[in-house]
């Protein structure tokens, strides 16, 4: 199916007043924008990328817009997947390399199945995606918008699809500036505070724990919370949902503006897949670190 001549605004929303003005009918993809349409979210029917959740064949037709939750390379490449008309539409010699990409955005290591140079393409193209989109991390719609087009252009003539070098793992060290606090099984990474924090799997290779609790702070105030299973190890759990569960209960525990127990979209509370869940988009966690770790080691008895 031929995709539509006007393709529809693309942005990055997690509540209905961040909505682009204009824009009334809109899909979501890798993520679940508050009044979406149309919505595919990986994360809620659980398969392992974006990629695997969208059709052979779609339509955008009759939509205005096209948003996601958080800009990363997962989402462009759903996005730019979605304005071709769907996975059937794409050349199947680049699926993997767009594969591998998302592979390496949301488990941080390379795709099952995919080949030495389709793997290397495609952490190239994550690596480009993720530069550009971390130094607009303060309004991102404008880049991920341009990366859609991007790609999507690329995908269409046959064109290179951007690339990069994989960044530097050995630098800057959080352990010698005592950001990596080692908790038995599970690594507590402070990012408060830093103009410029490294890339996740820069951190994991600090630390040799199964699990990491990664805090920064939240621009509303208070704290945000990234929790997930260490990319460089084998032995680490399969499943973080019982974890994820348990804080999600707790941060309900304190009230508004959390309006649900579950982990689950429309809740305003935490949110994730197997092996990463975060705390709340909206506003700052109420749960301290000890909490948050406390709460997984019961929740995972480990």
């Amino acid at each position: 199916m031929r995709p539509s001549t006007t393709p529809p605004t693309l942005f990055v929303a997690t509540r209905r007043e961040d909505i682009p003005a204009g824009v009334h009918r809109y899909a979501s993809v890798d993520g679940s924008v508050p009044g979406a349409a149309l919505v595919w979210d990986h994360h809620i029917s659980g398969e392992p990328i974006s990629l695997d959740a969208l059709p052979a064949t779609v339509s955008l037709a009759g939509l205005d817009g096209l948003g996601t939750t958080l800009a990363d390379t997962d989402a462009v490449i759903g996005a730019a997947v979605l304005l071709r008309g769907g996975t059937s539409a794409i050349d199947p010699a680049r699926l993997p390399v767009l594969r591998a990409a998302s592979w390496w955005c949301d488990h941080l290591r390379g795709a099952p199945g995919v080949g030495t140079d389709d793997d290397r393409l495609g952490r190239g193209l994550h690596d480009a995606i993720s530069r550009v989109l971390h130094a607009a991390k303060d309004d991102p719609s404008p880049a991920f918008a341009s990366l859609v087009l991007t790609v999507t252009d690329a995908l269409a003539t046959g064109s290179p699809l951007p690339f990069a070098a994989p960044p530097d793992l050995a630098a800057p060290s959080l352990r010698t500036q005592r950001r990596i606090h080692d908790e038995g099984p599970i690594a507590l990474v402070d990012l408060r505070g830093l103009d410029d924090a490294p890339p996740p799997l820069a951190a994991y290779a600090e630390h040799r724990c199964a699990i990491a609790v990664t805090i920064d702070d939240h621009p509303q105030g208070g704290h945000r919370f990234t929790v997930g299973v260490n990319p460089h190890l084998t032995d680490t759990p399969a499943d973080l949902g019982a974890a994820l569960h348990a804080v999600a209960l707790a941060e309900y525990a304190h009230g508004a503006p959390c309006v649900g127990a579950a982990p689950i979209a429309g809740q305003e509370n935490w949110g994730g897949r197997a092996t990463v869940f975060g705390s709340p988009w909206n506003y700052g966690s109420r749960l301290t670190p000890d909490e948050v770790i406390y709460l997984i080691r019961r929740a995972l008895q480990i």
